[in-house]
């Protein structure tokens, strides 16, 4: 007699990692080795997201030096679109539904001047974390990252099905959204310079001066 079952990767990965082989070679038959073992909270280098992926590193970042030539901030969304792909890497992201028990989340990144305390309470609690310093025109700003908010509508194009229409989509939807929180957090604590290199890069006179996890 067979049976069919529906389990979760969650619930796979702990059978995978667990002592029991029988559940071991359950997991493996639902989905595959890369699936099991992937843990996006490992990935915090572009590095390690080409590892995630199979992506050959040196080669990648040879043409990303090439496209720089012409735009930074082109080379710097080119690297984004490979870190988004690793940070989701075994979950669903569809144009106009969310992913399973999650909305779509985008990471947030901010900037401040030096001698601002707007956020001063967020900075204290953790809600918000100083990633890096920028400069423009002679001004020096803080960076803020460690942060994600979702829109509330559902897939990265923000869709609203009883009306049909994308009203809400936006850029840092379609661009940077990622299937969990937790996951749109990790992407702009440890590449939030990154995002913000990709937005002001090719602007006159941007300069990234401090980058803490990079």
């Amino acid at each position: 007699m067979e049976r069919n079952i529906t389990i979760t990767l969650e619930k796979a990965r702990e059978w995978y990692n667990s002592d029991n082989e029988s559940l071991k070679e359950i997991a493996l038959q639902t989905f595959t080795k890369d699936e099991l073992i992937y843990n996006f909270k490992n990935i915090t280098t572009f590095k390690k997201a080409c590892e995630a992926l199979n992506i050959h590193y040196e080669v990648t970042s040879i043409i990303i030096k090439d496209i720089a030539m012409v735009s930074k901030a082109s080379a710097a969304m080119f690297k984004l679109n490979i870190i988004r792909k690793a940070l989701n890497l075994g979950q669903d992201l569809h144009l106009t539904k969310d992913p399973k028990g999650s909305y779509i989340y985008c990471p947030y990144n901010l900037f401040i001047t030096k001698d601002s305390t707007y956020y001063k309470n967020e900075i204290n609690s953790g809600k918000f974390e100083i990633i890096g310093k920028i400069k423009s025109e002679g001004e020096e700003y803080y960076v803020l990252g460690n942060y994600a908010y979702s829109n509330g509508c559902p897939g990265l194009g923000s869709f609203i099905s009883h009306q049909g229409v994308s009203t809400s989509a936006g850029n840092h939807n379609g661009f940077l959204g990622c299937a969990t929180k937790e996951i749109a957090q990790h992407f702009s604590k440890y590449f939030g310079m990154l995002i913000t290199e990709a937005k002001y890069a090719d602007m006159v006179d941007f300069e990234i001066i401090e980058n803490k996890y990079q």
